[in-house]
C-alpha cells in the first residue's frame, strides 16, 4: 500500500513538472509599428458611404443580398412541386431520388407552363 502511494505521488509530480515544459510563450510577436496609407477621416468617410449603401450591418441584422433575376411566382413553384412528386423525385425520409435530365426538364416545363398561364390570366 505504501509503495503504491509513493509511486502515485511520484507519477503525479512528474506530470506536474512536465507541464511547464510544453507551454508556449505568453506574448505573441506583433509588429512594433504600423503606418496607415489612409487617414482617419478617409476611413470614416468610407465607412459612412458603405453604411449608406447597405454594405455594413448593425447588431443582429444580417446581410441581405440583392435579388438576382425575376422572383418565381407561387403557381410556378406549385406546378414544379406537383410534377416532381408525380415523377417520384420528392425525398421521403432517407430515400432520395436522383433526377435524370429528362425529369429535370419535365419539372422545369411544368413550371414554365404554370407561369405562362398565370401571366395570361392577369392580362
Amino acid at each position: 500500500m505504501k509503495t503504491t502511494l509513493v509511486t502515485l505521488i511520484a507519477a503525479a509530480s512528474a506530470l506536474v513538472l512536465a507541464l511547464p515544459a510544453s507551454a508556449q510563450e505568453a506574448t505573441p510577436d506583433h509588429p512594433t509599428s504600423y503606418t496607415s496609407s489612409v487617414s482617419r477621416d478617409e476611413v470614416r468617410a468610407a465607412a459612412i458611404g458603405a453604411r449608406a449603401a447597405g454594405q455594413i450591418v448593425d447588431g443582429e441584422r444580417s446581410f441581405v443580398a440583392a435579388p438576382i433575376g425575376m422572383p418565381v411566382n407561387r403557381a410556378t413553384v406549385v406546378a414544379e412541386l406537383q410534377e416532381a412528386r408525380r415523377l417520384g423525385l420528392v425525398a421521403d425520409g432517407e430515400q432520395v431520388a436522383v433526377a435524370s435530365e429528362a425529369q429535370l426538364q419535365s419539372v422545369k416545363s411544368a413550371g414554365l407552363r404554370a407561369r405562362d398561364t398565370a401571366v395570361a390570366v392577369k392580362r
